[in-house]
């Protein structure tokens, strides 16, 4: 379905030049200057017998062009997906689906084919999610346009999750996202979080939910009630921090995984992608400093304290030595939650102490040897080459143990400590129309883009 099968006059020569064409039945329609619009749009899965359109309109004529160019474009029995906030949601009251005036309901009896359609906004997730906070609408069954699902494709824990979030009550907020569900305390302040938090460009995870626990600026939630959220999900669920220690996250986690009889993952941060691979950016309590922490996933088993599920890029191409990696001179590191132990090989096994130590969540922790002990002779050496493995975020937040260790490096021979970086997650969101028949799918970097989701 190349775009010179669109009309050359009129609306159609128009929106033929903005509409691009990603693939068979995948078009991006609409400004996308630094193209991360056609970036996002190019992971949604291919969904046969429909052609989907991505990106942004805005006015009444950009509508028109849309509704008059896509009977061109589309094969006759193919249904139509409008990946395009707001074009489900009636510009008039209707009783009857003849008497719906929104852009779908038009394009559908236009087309005479089933056209899917957000009932208001669509947020853009990376990784190939559609999401629509009001749900998506059918058009072209008899019968009223009534929303269905949220999410596009549909995770199999959706119902489960957004079932959770709309019986929730009291002091603790929950919230759908695209990702999962979001728990923190309830809140009147005009301030509401808008569509291009953070927390709404978490990749989804078609397997299980996200439970992110807390928000940047409010205290912690009760714990009691968290947990009483938590017993309503799937045990196979990912829980992540925002803005709240992580000590009390892996304490949620340990508790429940004693209780279920089972491991509990952790997330030390949002999940996000960065550089094309999935990590996790801890964010602090003030919302204003970022940093991503060498071990994106902790896994809590019953009785047991939490231990990293990936080694993590700082002992990337290490060569393993049990649940170490060979540092060099008779040496190993081991990635701990709270950060890295440095240690010999024959030391480590009996000290369950050292594995107990409280995890920060904002800090990285590079021990040692063992506590309380003199550093060994050379130690600068030694550490050289570790902490050049560290990121200038990683290093900014570095404490090292014993503070004698920390002395003796201060005269150089690593890097020097810069000043604490502000790290945020992409954000691919969409905002909401801002007039009657206006829309957005336009991807952000950290800027707002939407109205708040309250």
């Amino acid at each position: 379905m190349p775009p010179s099968a669109a009309s050359s006059t009129g609306p159609r020569r128009r929106l033929s030049g903005s509409l691009r064409w990603l693939a068979d039945g995948l078009a991006v329609v609409g400004p996308d200057p630094d193209g991360v619009v056609a970036v996002a749009a190019g992971q949604l899965p291919t969904e046969p017998g429909v052609v989907t359109v991505v990106g942004e309109v805005a006015g009444h004529q950009d509508w028109q062009a849309v509704t008059e160019a896509l009977p061109a474009l589309v094969r006759p029995g193919t249904a139509v997906r409008l990946g395009l906030s707001g074009a489900g949601t009636a510009l008039e009251s209707g009783t009857t689906p003849e008497s719906d005036v929104s852009p779908a309901a038009a394009l559908s009896r236009l087309l005479q084919t089933d056209v899917y359609a957000p009932d208001g906004p669509v947020l853009l997730v990376p990784g190939g999610t559609l999401y629509a906070p009001q749900g998506w609408r059918r058009f072209g069954e008899p019968g009223p346009a009534e929303s269905t699902v949220l999410r596009h494709p549909r995770p199999d824990w959706e119902r489960e999750v957004d079932t959770v979030a709309r019986h929730t009550s009291g002091p603790l907020r929950a919230r759908s996202i695209p990702a999962g569900l979001w728990l923190h305390r309830q809140t009147t302040r005009s301030g509401s979080a808008s569509y291009d938090d953070p927390v709404y460009a978490i990749p989804v995870d078609d397997g299980r939910p996200v439970v992110v626990v807390g928000r940047p600026g409010l205290a912690p939630p009760d714990p009691r009630a968290v947990r009483t959220v938590l017993d309503a999900l799937d045990p196979s669920l990912l829980l992540t921090p925002y803005g709240v220690p992580l000590s009390l996250v892996l304490d949620l986690a340990s508790e429940l995984a004693g209780r279920w009889g089972r491991p509990v993952e952790v997330a030390t941060g949002l999940p996000t992608v960065d550089d094309r691979a999935l990590v996790s950016a801890a964010v602090d309590p003030d919302g204003q400093g970022w940093w991503i922490p060498p071990a994106s996933r902790l896994r809590c088993a019953p009785g047991q304290p939490p231990v990293p599920i990936d080694p993590g890029p700082v002992v990337a191409g290490l060569a393993p030595d049990g649940d170490a990696f060979r540092l060099g001179d008779g040496w190993v590191v081991e990635p701990m939650a709270w950060g890295l132990w440095v240690r010999p090989p024959s030391v480590g096994k009996d000290h369950d102490d050292v594995r107990q130590r409280p995890t920060d969540g904002t800090r990285l922790t590079i021990l040692v040897g063992l506590p309380d002990q003199p550093p060994p002779p050379g130690v600068r050496t030694l550490l050289s080459g570790l902490v050049a493995r560290l990121t200038p975020q990683q290093w900014a937040r570095t404490t090292f143990a014993p503070v004698e260790v920390d002395e003796l490096l201060g005269g150089g021979g690593v890097p020097e400590r810069a000043h604490r970086p502000q790290v945020r997650p992409t954000s691919a969101a969409s905002r909401p129309s801002t007039g009657p028949v206006g829309s957005s799918a336009r991807n952000s970097r950290g800027t707002s883009t939407g109205d708040t989701p309250e």
